[in-house]
């Protein structure tokens, strides 16, 4: 898992891992736990206690499986016997909440399933409160402000010989270990209980899919016996968990790798431009065939799957597509940034040079930008990114790069053309974006002018830098958000330096032009998304080229 910020929601049983859980009025939480389960997010293996069981102790003094290391939006006074300073030191950072007043037994604690990894258990708040944000969006409650947080984390396996009785994964590879056969089972070295202990159940649910992290059933003994007594025996344990947790096909995740082997050994090793999921092993339901070119045929037939976050879905094939979990926190940030606000207020128009299934464009949308252009070159995560402007309601088209020449040359009073169409949201093009400015230059004055270019690429945007100036609106300018992996030593050095290199690439534009000559190039925020690798960050430099201020 990655830092706070970059959380997907997920479930998992890492007993070192942190769990945020909301904290509600008793007249609330029919609607807050109806919200977090419809968006799969309850945590079904704890139960919603009364505030006053919540104990808020050290996690070193105490022996309850739960314990409460960080809050948001908490009153000091409840808290004077807590020995954790760093606590204590933030607690008056935040606003008074008026359902505070209530009795302890008025409030009730909602764990999710949305985890935290990779902090210290004297986390600061903001990163608490941040999270509960990220949630609250998740499931549409984001006016709530009278809902508070807080961190819980589980101890030590070790110390909790049947913890996997509250997973409902492990419960359904129990149930499976007890439909065995006794032959089969006399040949295990140990009773279910045994086998299960000590075992991660983390998850992820891409309705309809289970996508199960490569630690599953991966401690001594499982390799050997899945790979041997156990192997006739596996369709009917995904059969049992896809009955348990309602889906209908399962998965086993890897990492997307940065290059593709070629089957032929003269042949190097290939960049992964497309980003296809090559190490996600299909287990149980039909995904169709692998490496399918993505015709009409194929792209009706194929798998697809979807989640929400923020409100919004998204949909794959994930047999063709990634989806990144870690972008969770930028997606959500774009959502709020004053200058997307202001740009959406004001009709504007935004460009995706890498869009993928939408992961960003989509935020504009949400946001209220009037259109957004999209330029990909794999056809199957532009189908998702259709699919998923459908089930949100945005009017979509797109134009493979063959028919891009004769919709740029169609004449401008007609209606017909996608180009000139005034119902869209989202225009797809399914081409290099090194087109991008010529494409759009020729729509000048038929587009609400380009306030913002979204550069998201790994590990680095730069080739599409001097597209992003170009396709900015000449007038009134804009933001570009350049996205870099960094190493965290570094970060600031590349801030200065990536103002260096768009001041060089608009200097071209400046000469004999009034207007671009009073452009100015400036980095006013740079966002640690996650971390990408030990020591590397991902980062986004959001630059603005805008013209001088009187």
């Amino acid at each position: 898992m990655e830092a706070v910020d970059g959380q997907d929601l997920v479930y998992s049983d890492d007993l070192n891992g942190f769990y945020l859980s909301l904290i509600v009025a008793k007249a609330s939480v029919k609607k807050v736990k109806d919200a977090l389960e419809l968006h799969d997010l309850l945590n079904k293996s704890l139960k919603i206690t009364p505030f006053t069981s919540a104990r808020i102790e050290s996690p070193v003094a105490s022996s309850d499986d739960l314990q409460v290391v960080g809050r948001a939006h908490e009153d000091r006074s409840l808290h004077k016997d807590i020995s954790n300073p760093a606590i204590n030191r933030t607690r008056d950072n935040y606003a008074p909440n008026p359902y505070r007043s209530l009795p302890p037994d008025q409030r009730y604690v909602i764990p999710t399933t949305f985890e935290i990894q990779d902090i210290a258990p004297q986390n600061d708040h903001p990163q608490v409160n941040r999270s509960r944000d990220t949630i609250l969006q998740e499931i549409g409650l984001a006016d709530r402000t009278d809902i508070e947080a807080q961190l819980t984390y589980r101890r030590h396996p070790s110390k909790r010989p049947d913890d996997s009785e509250k997973s409902i994964l492990a419960q359904a590879v129990r149930k499976w270990l007890l439909s065995l056969p006794p032959s089969i089972r006399s040949k295990l070295p140990g009773d279910p209980n045994t086998l299960l202990c000590g075992c991660k159940w983390g998850y992820t649910i891409y309705t309809p899919m289970l996508l199960l992290p490569p630690t599953f059933l991966s401690k001594k003994p499982w390799p050997e016996l899945l790979e041997g007594v156990l192997k006739p025996h596996m369709h009917e344990l995904y059969s049992i968990i896809c009955q348990r947790l309602k889906v209908t096909h399962v998965a086993v995740n890897g990492p997307i790798p940065a290059l593709l082997l070629n089957m032929s050994d003269a042949q190097p090793a290939q960049p992964n431009i497309l980003r296809s999921p090559t190490a996600l092993v299909p287990l149980y339901g039909d995904f169709s065939k692998p490496g399918l070119p993505p015709r009409d045929q194929n792209l009706k037939e194929a798998f697809w799957v979807s989640t929400v976050q923020n409100d919004v879905r998204q949909t794959w094939a994930p047999l063709y597509t990634m989806f990144s979990r870690g972008n969770l926190s930028e997606k959500t940030r774009l959502l709020g940034l004053e200058s997307v606000k202001t740009a959406a207020a004001a009709g504007c128009s935004a460009v995706d040079l890498y869009a993928g299934i939408g992961y960003f464009a989509f935020s504009y949308l949400k946001a209220g930008i009037e259109k957004v252009f999209c330029w990909d070159v794999n056809r199957w995560s532009l189908e998702g990114l259709r699919r998923g402007a459908e089930k949100n309601g945005w009017a979509v088209a797109g134009i493979d790069d063959a028919d891009v020449e004769s919709e740029l040359t169609r004449n401008h009073d007609d209606h017909e053309p996608k180009l000139n169409s005034l119902e869209y949201r989202v225009l797809m093009f399914h081409e290099s974006n090194k087109f991008a400015a010529r494409t759009l230059g020729s729509l000048k004055g038929r587009i609400p002018p380009v306030r913002h270019v979204n550069c998201g690429y790994l590990p680095s945007s730069s080739d599409c830098w001097q597209i992003a100036v170009l396709v900015l609106d000449d007038k009134e300018g804009g933001w570009i958000h350049a996205h870099e992996n960094v190493p965290i030593k570094d970060i600031e050095t590349r801030r200065c330096e990536v103002v260096e290199i768009f001041e060089k690439l608009v200097e071209p534009y400046r000469k004999g032009n009034e207007i671009l000559s009073r452009f100015t190039v400036g980095c006013f925020h740079v966002e640690r998304v996650k971390t990408y690798a030990p020591g590397i960050m991902h980062c986004v430099f959001d630059v603005s080229v805008m013209p001088r201020k009187p």
